[in-house]
């Protein structure tokens, strides 16, 4: 039988303290370098996207806090928007002196461009939403009135139908436009004070 020769515990620390030396030098290889993003790197959730008939609503009632960017010019004009050029000269540009406006909403042809620069005004504290299918979807709704609801539909379909044919015709087609946009609900029919007609006295 051969002799086993004894294995030194210098031996054995030194190998352990190689292998942990080269382990460790294997997982800083491979650990991602982190990054830094700028300030105004867009933020990862996509922006409150708005309907055509809500953003006509609003525009018609003119909040004060409220700033709608055209950032193409739509063949049915977005009246009481404020377009790009006028603000400033590139996407960029706006950036660099965002809006003072609470609530800000960019409307445009381009759905990409408008989403990536919601995003990025959202990383820099703007409140940005964006119109609902882009100026496409808004022009589509302002080419004609909404489908009539049925005869039986309830008051408050009837109501929301009434508000869309207006804002329609106040954005869509001028020469139809009413003095007031959006409708109040129809009043029902006073009743005759006293509740009722009349009686006939007696002994008359």
């Amino acid at each position: 039988m051969g002799t086993t020769m004894p294995i030194s515990p210098k031996l054995v620390l030194a190998g352990s303290a190689l292998a942990l030396a080269l382990g460790s030098a294997a997982l800083a290889g491979r650990a991602p370098k982190s990054k830094t993003p700028p300030a105004d790197a867009a933020v990862t959730w996509a922006p409150v996207a708005i309907e055509p008939f809500a953003l006509a609503k609003l525009l018609s009632e003119g909040p004060p806090d409220l700033l709608v960017i055209g950032l193409d010019e739509a063949r049915h004009p977005l009246r009481g928007a404020m377009p790009m050029s006028a603000l400033a000269a590139s996407d960029e540009a706006l950036l660099a002196a965002p809006p003072k406006a609470r609530r800000v909403v960019l409307a445009a042809f381009d759905q990409v461009r408008a989403d990536r620069l919601a995003r990025r005004l959202l990383a820099k504290g703007v409140e940005t939403r964006v119109l609902l299918g882009g100026l496409d979807a808004w022009d589509r709704v302002m080419d004609a009135d909404p489908a009539t609801p049925w005869p039986n539909a309830n008051a408050a379909t009837w109501q929301t139908f009434r508000t869309q044919v207006a804002l329609r015709h106040a954005f869509g087609d001028a020469s139809l436009a009413p003095a007031a946009p959006v409708l109040a609900p129809l009043a029902p029919a006073a009743a005759p004070a006293g509740g009722g007609a009349p009686k006939k006295r007696e002994g008359c």
